[in-house]
């Protein structure tokens, strides 16, 4: 995981790189790409280290157009991305943002819109028009890279038909639409499908064996699915009937159980728009049966109770299905897949239907399309680069080299059968071919709509507020109701945000707020800047003569590199791009288009703008409350270490947290929150269940006295220690009183309810065994946000504490000699010397302490749990990264980073005007 540091140090690389590529060349009146080397990039090659099939015949398909195409040379496409999020969605919109575009460009269903929309992609019936015109001119361009000559209608539409004699049926629709750029009103082809993506069910064979089930007859319906599931769950040894992954993309693993009960992501409507959709009915009872693998309570033969025959997990799913922890899975299968399967221990069968007898396989495709911005000659060699790796001749060739190689019953049958491998043919495993012919009969497109790149997150918004229900007291039809309204409050909210279908005269309203606020920020900051100039020119008011320049005309010039610095990459781009791009549609290919005032305007309405902010102030209280006085604790716990060894060998171990790469941490802490019975946390906290009731009650009372005990410091400590400030002893007190109402609560609700049962119940759990549940740590809303706080405090409270540590150094020791002969105590020195001492510094680290804590710890969550479960830890910087970055809206994403700052400009300009009032003294 990339720190904040490591991050700008890529966009530097990036840029520059950017700037390097961008050097023109020399130019002549007409060029065109033959006869000389044309570079492009492209986004899929193999990686040069990989020995298996898949890349071996990729590689030979490349060397076999570089034989027939000499002059290209095709470099592969990487691009470093923030960890927890797709590679395939952010990486290439992170290149192109950065000025180095992959030329031949991956796209999937649901980015083609986007892409198409952004306009990102050139029509591919024109460049292939312009390689097989026999027309030169076509392929030339004067010195402005503007053609010389465009194809005729005639060549056009042929080579139209010539692309959909190519792509698949139920792929048509989603490559051949209309231009949603502006650029025209015509349709056009925008990618090509390279390979053919069907959803199957897989199964592992081995486990179904174990578990006592046939391994050659997998689930037929959704009966048996939730029957199996139940067979293969074993919590002891962290075994799934099935595994799906947690927090944005949920809805990615629903979606099969919602388009084989017949619902769909987005449907047009009768004017050709499109609306979301997934709030029918079937939806809702495709949801409520996702709901009742993952969380339906079920008993086994022994008689426990299991909450759920399912998982969600936000680790590598791969990798606990390679271990054999999970029983079935959903999965695409292609070559690519199918090749790194064993038929002996994975079986393959088409998706279960429903209790009516319905199957909705969704179908997809990895297809290529070639970024408009590329040069001329680049397009030329890209559209010849896509239409060869399409073409029969490199099908040919990779079935050839996978059945010389004994990988031939992997190929996709329809190939074998075309190039007269029968007896091949005969041998593919008959899961997969009955897979594949299924999942084409009765093929769901992947939502292919408007905006549908990051309908999964918006969808998922509702399933995981689902999940978190019980519905195990209810009826079907009443769980199903629920689930529906959920649904239907989340596509009214992304049909009226996300698409735009806002009346007029409510966007006018909210353009009225939005520039009444845009005024208060311009306020806020010429406010701030003003105080801080203030502070700054009375404290450098002394050095303002010109004598006193000239005394310190070398310390003006050392400043100068700093100030250059900071100019450049903070203030520059926050004047040049930051002011004008909140007030524009901004587009990173096409021409931005002036919006006024409508991004701050449609943040304000935003419910989740405001949501975020919400759980931003939460993770703020939390890392305060929780991150800042421990570092001090320690540096005055370590400070009294009575010998150098020991100070050396603790400020070590407590030090030896930051050494460590912030992914490795997040990694580790990932492991330890594992929600099952076997995860390492729980295994600490489930062994607390095998206690007697004597030792239980012991440690019960045990905990119970040192809460109590910290509760009486907070009240007794600012009675005994008279001279401590007012502040502090009313905040002290304050929080006091909220801890002893969270011990009471429980007893002011039985005395309330005269409930003599609930009162015997509650001494229960004070006295006797425990009877501990696993908890869900990082995958439950309620504890989310506090597990990802606790690794960030474990690893800075180490470096957290030096500060604290050089500052009692400056204490002198006669000071704590003369407190011990009045008689002073521990709890004395530390509130009328230490603490004193340190205030000024306590002061400025606190305020410094909030700003950081508003303006970061995105990239930990991302790792940790990215964003969910549900949203409850997507915090507002983690909102404006997806806003800006995955859902390329960066005009609102701009706009919230502008009212973040305007919030936090307060705390800005009140640290300066402590630092303007430091004085610093060299120690004598």
């Amino acid at each position: 995981m990339p720190t904040r540091a490591g991050i700008q140090l890529t966009a530097f690389l990036i840029l520059l790189s950017a700037l390097l590529t961008s050097i023109p060349g020399p130019t002549t009146s007409l060029r065109g790409d033959e006869g000389r080397t044309v570079t492009f990039r492209a986004d899929g090659l193999p990686n040069p280290t990989n020995t298996d099939i898949v890349a071996i015949t990729q590689r030979e398909v490349l060397r076999s157009f570089y034989d027939q195409y000499p002059q290209y040379d095709i470099e592969p496409f990487t691009m470093p991305i923030v960890g927890g999020t797709s590679e395939m969605d952010v990486g290439p919109l992170m290149a192109i943002s950065a000025g180095i575009p992959p030329h031949a460009i991956y796209v999937n269903f649901r980015q083609s819109s986007t892409y198409i929309e952004q306009g990102f992609l050139e029509p591919l019936e024109v460049m292939l028009a312009r390689i097989r015109s026999d027309d030169e001119r076509v392929r030339r361009t004067d010195e402005r890279d503007n053609w010389l000559a465009d194809p005729t209608p005639g060549e056009i539409e042929e080579a139209l038909e010539l692309i959909r004699e190519r792509v698949p049926e139920p792929s048509w629709p989603v490559v051949y639409r209309e231009d949603l750029s502006g650029r025209s009103d015509e349709k056009h082809v925008w990618a090509i499908p390279t390979s053919n993506l069907v959803q199957a069910l897989l199964y592992r064979k081995d486990v179904f064996s174990e578990a006592g089930l046939n391994p050659e007859r997998p689930p037929q319906n959704w009966d048996e699915m939730i029957e199996f599931a139940r067979i293969l769950r074993v919590p002891e040894r962290r075994q799934y009937g099935m595994l799906f992954g947690a927090g944005h993309g949920t809805s990615y693993q629903a979606y099969s159980f919602m388009v084989s009960k017949g619902a769909r992501a987005q449907e047009q409507d009768e004017d050709g728009n499109w609306r979301a959709a997934f709030d029918s009915r079937e939806a809702a009872e495709g949801i409520y049966f996702f709901w009742r693998l993952i969380r339906e309570p079920f008993t086994r033969d022994d008689g426990r109770v299991i909450n759920g025959a399912a998982g969600l997990t936000t680790g590598p799913r791969d990798l606990e299905w390679e271990r054999g922890n999970v029983g079935m899975q959903f999965s695409y299968l292609d070559e690519q897949m199918l090749a790194a399967i064993n038929p002996q221990q994975v079986g393959i069968a088409p998706v279960p239907v429903t209790p009516e007898g319905l199957r909705g396989s969704e179908v997809n495709a990895r297809m290529m399309g070639i970024f408009s911005g590329s040069k001329p000659e680049q397009k030329l060699a890209v559209m010849r680069y896509l239409w060869y790796i399409t073409s029969d001749e490199a099908h040919r060739l990779r079935t050839r080299i996978f059945v010389e190689n004994g990988y031939g019953m992997f190929v996709n049958p329809e190939y074998l059968e075309r190039f007269g491998y029968e007896r091949v043919l005969r041998r593919v495993p008959p899961g997969w071919r009955e897979a594949f012919q299924t999942a084409m009969e009765n093929g769901v497109p992947e939502p292919y709509g408007a905006e549908t790149m990051n309908i999964y997150r918006w969808m998922s918004r509702p399933i995981n507020r689902a999940l978190e229900d019980d519905f195990a007291g209810m009826t079907d039809d009443e769980a199903i109701s629920v689930i529906q309204g959920y649904l239907e409050e989340t596509v009214e909210e992304f049909n009226l945000k996300v698409l735009g279908l806002i009346p007029p005269e409510q966007m006018q309203q909210r353009r009225w707020i939005g520039a009444g606020v845009i005024l208060i920020i311009a306020i806020v900051f010429s406010l701030g800047m003003a105080h801080v100039w203030r502070y700054f020119s009375r404290v450098s008011a002394p050095v303002t003569g010109q004598q006193n320049w000239r005394r310190y005309a070398w310390g003006y010039l050392l400043l100068i590199p700093g100030i250059g610095l900071v100019l450049t990459w903070q203030y520059f781009p926050l004047i040049m791009g930051g002011a004008s791009i909140s007030f524009m549609d901004y587009r990173v290919v096409q021409d931005s288009l002036w919006v006024g005032v409508d991004n701050f305007a449609n943040t304000l309405f935003d419910e989740q703008f405001w949501r975020a902010l919400l759980r931003t102030f939460y993770f703020v209280t939390l890392s305060i409350c929780l991150g800042f006085w421990p570092p001090i604790a320690l540096a005055i716990l370590l400070q009294e270490v009575p010998t150098n060894t020991a100070k050396y060998i603790f400020r070590t171990i407590y030090y030896l947290p930051a050494v460590l790469i912030g992914v490795v941490v997040m990694f580790l802490w990932r492991q330890l929150y594992d929600p099952s019975e076997q995860g390492v946390l729980n295994q600490l906290l489930l062994s607390l269940n095998n206690l007697g009731p004597g030792g239980a009650t012991l440690l019960k009372l045990g905990a119970l006295g040192i809460w109590g005990s910290i509760i009486y410091l907070l009240f007794a400590l600012p009675i005994r220690l008279g001279e401590m400030p007012r502040g502090l002893k009313i905040t002290l007190w304050v929080v006091g009183l909220a801890f002893l109402g969270l011990t009471l609560s429980p007893l002011f609700d039985v005395a309330r309810n005269e409930n003599l049962g609930a009162a015997f119940a509650l001494l229960g759990n004070v006295v006797g065994t425990f009877d501990l549940e696993p908890l869900r740590w990082t995958q439950s809303p309620d504890i989310a946000m506090l597990c990802v706080v606790v690794p960030m405090i474990w690893a800075s409270m180490g470096p957290g504490c030096i500060l604290y540590l050089a500052a009692l150094k400056s204490v002198p020791n006669d000071l704590y000699e003369a407190a011990e002969i009045d008689g002073a105590g521990n709890w004395h020195k530390v509130f009328y010397i230490i603490l004193p001492r340190l205030k000024y510094l306590i002061v400025i680290q606190f305020v410094w302490a909030v700003i950081v804590a508003f303006r970061g710890g995105e990239e930990f969550i991302l790792i940790m749990t990215g964003g969910g479960p549900g949203e409850a830890t997507t915090i507002l910087s983690l909102e404006i990264f997806f806003r800006t970055f995955v859902e390329l809206n960066f005009g609102e994403g701009t706009a919230m980073a502008w009212m973040m700052g305007a919030l936090l400009i307060a705390f800005t300009a009140y640290q300066l005007k402590l630092l303007s009032n430091a004085e610093f003294r060299a120690g004598g």
